[in-house]
């Protein structure tokens, strides 16, 4: 029998009320987990902050359970146990879970209890909502405990959808909170860079996919990658939130190879129940970033000016606030388990976002320069060689593949952009001139972007 879970708003404001359901493999002790973080965002969060209690029954009596750490228990058992509890739902952000009157938005992950060593089982799930609510979930019957948490639940009493198919794979929209931001020129925009990275890559790992997006009361700005969708909170409902939209949407869609289907060894297979240092954040983020923008150029979404505008935006996120970072890329990787997403000591930690995109435009440039290939072939070769065939890959691997690519030694290129703080400044003004670009700081404007291809 798979695991079972039932959930349903409690009387209590923002509380989800939780029965868990499982079978014992063998008599005896139960290791009961929940995981500490979620993946998408590299910090331990602790979920199990936000249980006050568990209550454990097994043959219709009351059994004891243990807390044993912050996030595990242990209860003995020989037949079926139930596991009651309620969980605190009010993180209205793209990887929490809320319940309010009119919402019941779950991430599984933050209050979903599992059997130590059992994430591979399957399960299904029971959501109760009021009648006449719509609800989008990707997860379906039998599937996995790693599935279900990596499957994000709304319901609410209307769901705004548009639906379309994309090179055989099923896609939707789907807003919850406002129809206003479901327009015309999203949707199009949303075909526009979902066909072209589709083309891009030739293969997409699933069969159907969701844009999911809330529409929150307040000001807010997330999105959150999944395998089968993502997740975006934005608001107020009043805002004009095209441009973010566009470009969230456009780089949560690339995750779903850059994270779900090709990631780091360390991260496969994901371990909830500890932290997972991992030193290459920055290809997971930084590419990610950087392609995302790219592909709305490529689409046809931004013009080339638009483009270019979104290109320098980042390089000035990177070059006034981080370049002096006395850390590597490698090591701020690492220390986003440490510091966490906010700020850190002055001058510590260089962003994998930022100073990630920024060394893969140096990358693509001088692939493109030196044989007019690009991150394409290497994402097309990290792809067929650890993705599609369920490999984790480390650093010394995808090295390795731009090496080949680019058909010759890119060590120093990595050392000097990624192993060591080192100032790169001229590095990357050197590879941008190669390729039609002036990129300097003048002292009356700030940072500026030329494109003599564009003259």
């Amino acid at each position: 029998m798979p695991n079972l879970y039932s959930l349903k708003p409690s009387a209590q404001p923002n509380y989800l009320d939780i029965i868990f359901q499982f079978s014992p493999r063998k008599p005896g002790k139960q290791v009961i987990q929940l995981p500490i973080w979620r993946p998408g965002r590299y910090q331990a969060q602790h979920f199990a902050k936000n249980i006050p209690v568990l209550s454990a029954f097994s043959a219709g009596q009351a059994i004891e359970i243990r807390k044993t750490a912050s996030s595990t228990w242990e209860l003995d058992a020989s037949e079926s146990v139930e596991i009651h509890y309620s969980y605190y739902a009010n993180q209205p952000d793209a990887g929490g879970s809320l319940v309010e009157e009119d919402l019941i938005y779950i991430n599984f992950i933050n209050c979903l209890l599992y059997v130590k060593g059992r994430e591979n089982e399957r399960c299904e799930i029971q959501v109760e909502k009021p009648a006449g609510w719509q609800s989008v979930c990707t997860f379906r019957k039998g599937g996995k405990y790693r599935e279900l948490v990596d499957s994000p639940y709304i319901a609410a009493p209307a769901i705004f959808q548009h639906k379309w198919k994309c090179n055989g794979v099923k896609f939707s929209i789907d807003v919850v909170g406002s129809r206003h931001a479901l327009t015309k020129n999203l949707i199009e925009s949303y075909e526009k860079f979902t066909q072209t990275q589709l083309d891009w890559m030739g293969h997409f790992p699933v069969k159907e996919y969701h844009y999911m997006l809330w529409v929150c009361p307040k000001p807010y700005y997330h999105g959150v990658e999944h395998t089968k969708s993502t997740m975006m909170v934005m608001g107020p409902p009043d805002r004009d939130a095209y441009e973010d939209l566009i470009g969230l949407g456009s780089h949560e869609l690339f995750h779903v190879w850059n994270i779900a289907t090709i990631r780091p060894r360390e991260l496969f297979p994901y371990s909830y129940d500890r932290e997972v240092p991992f030193s290459t954040g920055w290809i997971v983020e930084g590419i990610t970033t950087y392609l995302g923008d790219w592909f709305l150029y490529k689409s046809g979404v931004w013009t080339r000016p638009e483009y270019l505008a979104g290109l320098l935006g980042n390089l000035k996120l990177h070059f006034d606030r981080d370049a002096n970072a006395q850390q590597s890329l490698e090591e701020s990787s690492i220390d986003l388990w440490l510091d966490g997403y906010g700020a850190s000591l002055p001058n510590k930690r260089a962003s994998i976002y930022y100073k990630g995109a920024v060394v893969a435009l140096a990358l693509d440039l001088k692939l493109q320069a030196k044989n007019g290939k690009s991150l394409k072939e290497v994402m097309l070769a990290m792809n067929a060689e650890f993705g599609q065939l369920k490999k984790g890959y480390m650093k010394a691997d995808f090295i390795r593949i731009c090496e080949q690519v680019y058909g010759g030694s890119l060590q120093e290129f990595f050392q000097d952009f990624v192993e060591r703080p080192t100032d790169i400044t001229s590095h990357l003004q050197e590879i941008m001139a190669k390729s039609g670009m002036r990129f300097e700081h003048v002292s009356a404007k700030g940072w500026t972007l030329m494109d003599y291809n564009t003259l």
